[in-house]
């Protein structure tokens, strides 16, 4: 058989055979290891979901007068669940409820508007709902003192809803502050009762349901405090509350005031933007800079002068018809400031200007403008300053150069550092002022 070669015979290397042996051993063994592995992340995933929704305060059950070693401290998460609870859409209750303020006996109102709703309550209407955000962190402290933020929507007074302020209620509740955003009857040709007063009204109530709806739940009503806030026509609703309103501070304390791109009246110099979206203001606080501007063309007219009368009647509860509004206009369309109809109906009106009426309350406030607002333009903040310097209301600003309208949805750098800053200056205020 010497020197016979094997042509059909396998070239097996025989050292090879324990160690496929071993490989298989291996794989087994991590197999095991990665089940027992997913066995044990498994039930640590079960014990802090038990911890964390399910779980009771053992050391408040045990000792209540205990004071917690380590208290519980919220951070910010994109977890809202984590940190409370969202109770959606609440109805103003029963004990929210206040009497019909447009008679002629209405304290903070002027006579002019009328009984405008005709004697229905308007607790009865589906729309004037509010989402209540109450984080654990305030569950855990009923007893102390707690602070409230409270949104109102934009939407030119005539649409929008509560849901346009619900990430403002989630960041803030997220840091531990019990939140609220509320819905109002807009004024529109489907709400023939409407006006901006009644919108006061409605947030009155809605105050008042909110305190009462915490205080079903466990809170100490005497340690509540509240600031009010919104964007857009919502701003200013907080703005005009915070100025008109004069037991501002019977239900729950207002503290401050948030004005995120708030008009600030309907006169027609309120309403200027840049003529070029590609050009931009050093300042919008300065009225001498601003009236240069307007004569060097710089700034433009952002809305029409029907548009301006046709929120002035909504204001008023929609008092004149379209063929009166028309008479209030030359054939250019500007509005006849001498015509007997608009002084009529800017009398009823100017109440819902805030540079027309006398701030009782010089509440703090924080503002942010755009420098290429197309809505509002961006002469309005130089008034409102005019103002709060004359009545000696401490107003603190933000310039964000390059941003329009809505500035919480930012579309530049320059928006995102001054949306930045501003949740900034709400924090510190809300240290400030909620401790």
């Amino acid at each position: 058989m010497e020197g016979k070669e094997f042509k059909n015979e396998p070239n097996l290397d025989l050292d090879l055979l324990p160690r496929k042996k071993s490989n298989k051993k291996k794989i087994k063994i991590l197999i095991i290891i990665l089940i027992i592995l997913s066995i044990l992340i498994l039930l640590l995933a079960g014990a802090l979901i038990y911890f964390i929704f399910f779980k009771k305060d053992e050391s408040s059950i045990n000792n209540n007068n205990k004071e917690e070693e380590t208290p519980y401290t919220p951070q910010p998460s994109s977890f809202f669940q984590f940190f409370g609870t969202k109770y959606s859409n609440l109805r103003y209750d029963e004990n929210g409820k206040i009497y019909n303020s447009f008679k002629i006996k209405g304290e903070n109102y002027i006579k002019e508007m009328g009984s405008i709703n005709n004697d229905q309550d308007y607790d009865s209407n589906e729309l004037n709902v509010y989402d209540l955000y109450i984080p654990r962190y305030a569950e855990e402290r009923k007893n102390e003192t707690n602070g409230i933020m409270l949104w109102i929507h934009g939407g030119w007074w005539i649409g929008g809803e509560l849901s346009m302020t619900s990430p403002s209620c989630e960041l803030y509740s997220q840091l531990g502050y019990i939140s609220a955003n509320i819905n109002y009857t807009l004024i529109n040709s489907e709400n023939k009762i409407s006006n901006i007063f009644r919108i006061l009204d409605e947030i009155t109530a809605s105050i008042k349901a909110i305190k009462n709806e915490l205080i079903k739940r466990g809170f100490d009503g005497n340690k509540l405090l509240l600031s009010i806030g919104g964007v857009s026509a919502g701003a200013h609703i907080a703005l005009l509350y915070s100025y008109l309103i004069k037991d501002i501070n019977s239900i729950i304390p207002i503290k401050f005031v948030i004005d995120l791109v708030g008009p600030i009246g309907l006169y027609e110099k309120y309403f200027y933007k840049l003529k070029s979206h590609n050009d931009t203001l050093d300042t919008i606080e300065n009225i001498t800079l601003l009236e240069k501007a307007k004569e060097e063309g710089k700034i433009i007219k952002a809305v029409s002068d029907s548009w301006i009368l046709m929120l002035m009647n909504g204001f008023s509860g929609n008092k004149y018809t379209k063929e009166e509004i028309n008479e209030m206009m030359d054939e250019n369309g500007s509005i006849k400031y001498e015509n007997e109809k608009y002084k009529e109906l800017f009398n009823i009106t100017k109440y819902g200007f805030i540079t027309e009426i006398e701030d009782k309350h010089k509440l703090p406030t924080i503002c942010i403008y755009g420098g290429r607002d197309d809505e509002i333009g961006v002469s309005s903040y130089a008034y409102l300053k005019e103002k709060a310097d004359k009545d000696g209301r401490h107003i603190d600003y933000i310039y964000s150069r390059y941003e329009g309208h809505i500035l919480v949805w930012y579309s530049t750098e320059d928006g995102k550092q001054s949306v930045y800053n501003m949740n900034s200056l709400i924090i510190k205020y809300l240290k400030k002022y909620f401790g």
